[in-house]
């Protein structure tokens, strides 16, 4: 054997796994040995014209499933054949041997089933070695199409054909198109178990019942056991023991009609509303005497005589959380927070209730609007510093704190719907005059977007940076430049 033969056998060897599996499934190993017959082409013309017998070829073939469909293969092989007799130039008959590996992609058509044909395609080197006159290696291209038959789970048959197109180098400069047909047997090793579509245990070349529905008990045949013939499988029977005739649901178990857990038959109440506790008789439970069932009672411990809702719980009119009958302020508004009596709370003052309040926390003695939030404007002030509301280091981004400041100023602005303002910033006089002047107007701006995002109409709200030319106090202390740095709203009707 030819040293490329030797070497790819070595290969074969190297890298064959010792568990052997069914052929086709994915991880799958298949190894093969073939012998065929090749039917070359002229290689060359005239004085170079070498006219190869059409003969014999043999080979073996390692190949891998990337998934049932899809496979790798690398193949070596040798085609042993003769040069024509040629009485006009007088060239003896010389060995004319061409030695092949090829690495080739293949899609294989009906996973799982005994037959499977395929198709191929692959390029591999191909060496000619002509008497002691001529020894090329060249790259060749081929495509064919193939069929196997798997005899047993790891054992089978296959059939090829091929062509092969070489484009020759060397003194022949040729392309040569040679076709190529052959038949092996194969053998499949590792990977996945054998192909079984339905998960039985019985693999599908001998699975008499293929759609045995997953998780169902079989025989031999892969056919459903039955064991109380009740229609439902062993293994998806939750009630393998069911006596002869008694209809059952889809779980093999008696029928519940109304799902109380009393087979039909021995309840005595088949009408159970849904979910309803019962007793071994099938009929409802109310433990604590309020019309509710167990089970529907939402409130399974109301005390004896109270009236309930139906839901079981006890009513509560204004929904304060505190039932009638102890709720000494019975018509609290929706929303209000309450105390154990059941009247409104009112923690900061404002004459605002707890729940209602949107802007919780007001200092004594603020004036606040309808919602309980500090009142921007009146007859005698039109500007408002916005106190807290700072930005990150050299920056027009805000602070988180100063985001929880505008989201109350936004429900203040909400209110005073017909007013228009302007947002006004201010810096102190340390620092270069025009940069203060263009990071404050960015400030500005940012207050106007955020209150944008928070509904406000971009209409009703103009921004503008004044730098240092307005400031509030004279600069004397740290303090001092810290009033001046500031965001003012100002009412502009």
């Amino acid at each position: 054997m030819h040293r490329i033969m030797v070497i790819f056998a070595l290969i074969v060897v190297a890298t064959t796994p010792p568990i052997f599996a069914a052929g086709g499934e994915k991880g799958d190993v298949e190894i093969g040995l073939f012998a065929g017959f090749g039917f070359p082409d002229d290689y060359g013309t005239g004085m170079t014209g070498l006219n190869p017998d059409d003969d014999a070829l043999y080979g073996l073939r390692l190949g891998y499933f990337v998934s049932p469909r899809w496979s790798l293969e690398l193949s070596g092989q040798q085609f042993s054949s003769t040069t024509q007799f040629d009485p006009l130039l007088l060239t003896p008959d010389v060995d004319f041997d061409i030695d092949s590996i090829r690495l080739n992609l293949l899609h294989n058509f009906r996973p799982g089933q005994q037959v499977r044909p395929f198709v191929t395609f692959g390029a591999g080197l191909e060496t000619a070695d002509v008497g002691t006159t001529l020894d090329e290696d060249d790259t060749g291209y081929n495509v064919g199409v193939g069929l196997r038959w798997l005899l047993t789970d790891r054992f089978g048959l296959r059939l090829d054909g091929r062509y092969v197109s070489t484009d020759v180098g060397g003194t022949l400069n040729d392309r040569q198109d040679n076709v190529e047909g052959s038949f092996g047997v194969l053998w499949a090793f590792g990977g996945k178990q054998p192909g079984d579509s339905d998960g039985d245990g019985v693999r599908d070349r001998r699975d008499k019942c293929p759609d045995t529905p997953r998780g169902a008990e079989v025989d031999e045949k892969g056919c459903p056991v039955d064991s109380d013939g009740d229609g439902i499988a062993n293994g998806l029977d939750r009630c393998p023991e069911t006596p002869k005739g008694v209809p059952v649901d889809k779980s093999g178990c008696p029928k519940d009609t109304d799902g109380d857990g009393v087979h039909d038959g021995m309840d005595k109440c088949p009408n159970t509303p849904k979910g309803a506790k019962v007793d071994a008789t099938g009929c409802p439970k109310d433990s604590d005497g309020d019309g509710v069932f167990d089970g529907l009672d939402m409130c399974a411990d109301t005390p004896k005589g109270v009236k309930v809702d139906a839901a079981g719980c006890p009513k509560d009119s204004d929904r304060d959380g505190v039932f009638d009958g102890p709720d000494k302020c019975a018509d609290t508004p929706k929303g209000a927070k309450v105390d154990a009596a059941g009247c409104p709370k009112d923690s900061d003052g404002d004459g605002v209730l707890d729940g209602l309040d949107k802007c919780p926390g007001t200092p004594a003695g603020t004036k606040v609007d309808a919602k309980g939030c500090k009142l921007l404007f009146d007859e005698k002030r039109s500007t408002m510093v916005l106190e807290g509301v700072n930005f990150e280091f050299n920056s027009a981004q805000l602070t988180t704190a100063a985001k929880g400041i505008l989201d109350r100023v936004a429900v203040s602005l909400t209110e005073w719907s017909e007013i228009r303002i302007e947002v006004a910033g201010h810096t102190d006089s340390q620092g270069d005059e025009g940069y203060n002047l263009k990071l404050y107007s960015r400030r500005a701006e940012s207050v106007r977007a955020y209150l944008m995002n928070k509904g406000i109409n971009g209409g009703r709200m103009i921004s503008k940076g004044y730098g240092e030319s307005q400031p509030l106090v004279m600069e004397k202390t740290r303090e001092d430049r810290k009033k001046n740095r500031r965001v003012e709203l100002k009412k502009l009707n």
